[in-house]
């Protein structure tokens, strides 16, 4: 669906129908969206974006909105919490924005968590990789400011975010990564196996094979 009005009036109408299977098949057959086996849409998850994909075994909970001329693709076993927002304002897709080259994207890799309460500005790409987990709630990450052109952020795989963080446009950490609680991330930080933490984050000690930090999903869908 071209019009992006309508899209949304389908979006709300479709969020709002009873039981997961339903909104499924009402996004699939209205929208055109692509979902694997053994989705579950949460009551008020609205999806109004340019396309969406869903591997199998998708858990998406109520009220998350997916929003924005964007491209989403969820790997298998994603989980989604409550109250994200994952949005991108109309106006990205505007011809006349072309030079910006605004890459639109958010990706999830496989057994990816996102909790509650996050916001996501999807002008760049946002890739969370497999086994990361973006825990806590209202931590923010921005792909949008004034004069930038690197704005992708890229989060490596099995690494965990701790509630309030911040990430700018143009950062990202490497793989089995802790970032502290409020961390404030201001580029890429390429090192695997680390502690990050501060304003401006950095790594403030390495991580070990006995830390002891373990990240395992333990309640059902």
């Amino acid at each position: 669906m071209k019009n992006t009005k309508l899209r949304k009036i389908a979006a709300l109408a479709i969020s709002l129908l009873p039981g997961s299977a339903l909104r499924v098949g009402a996004y699939r057959l209205v929208l055109g969206y692509s979902f694997g086996p053994g989705v579950r849409l949460g009551w008020g998850v609205m999806i109004a974006v340019d396309s969406f994909r869903a591997g199998s075994q998708v858990t998406v909970r109520r009220n998350t909105t997916f929003m924005g001329p964007i491209r989403v693709e969820l790997g298998d076993r994603t989980f989604i919490g409550r109250l994200n927002k994952i949005e991108c304002g109309d106006s990205a897709a505007d011809p006349k924005q072309a030079h910006m080259q605004y890459a639109r994207a958010f990706i999830t890799g496989q057994d990816s968590l996102v909790n509650e309460g996050h916001l996501f500005d999807v002008l760049g790409r946002i890739q969370i990789g497999d086994g990361t987990w973006v825990a806590g709630f209202a931590s923010q990450f921005l792909t949008h400011g004034a004069g930038t052109m690197d704005r992708d952020i890229i989060i490596g795989s099995h690494s965990f975010l701790g509630s309030a963080v911040r990430f700018a446009p143009g950062s990202g950490v490497g793989d089995r990564v802790m970032v502290g609680m409020g961390a404030v991330v201001t580029k890429r930080i390429t090192e695997n196996d680390v502690v990050v933490a501060g304003l401006p984050a950095k790594v403030i000690k390495e991580r070990t094979e006995d830390d002891g930090y373990v990240f395992n999903k333990v309640w059902e869908s």
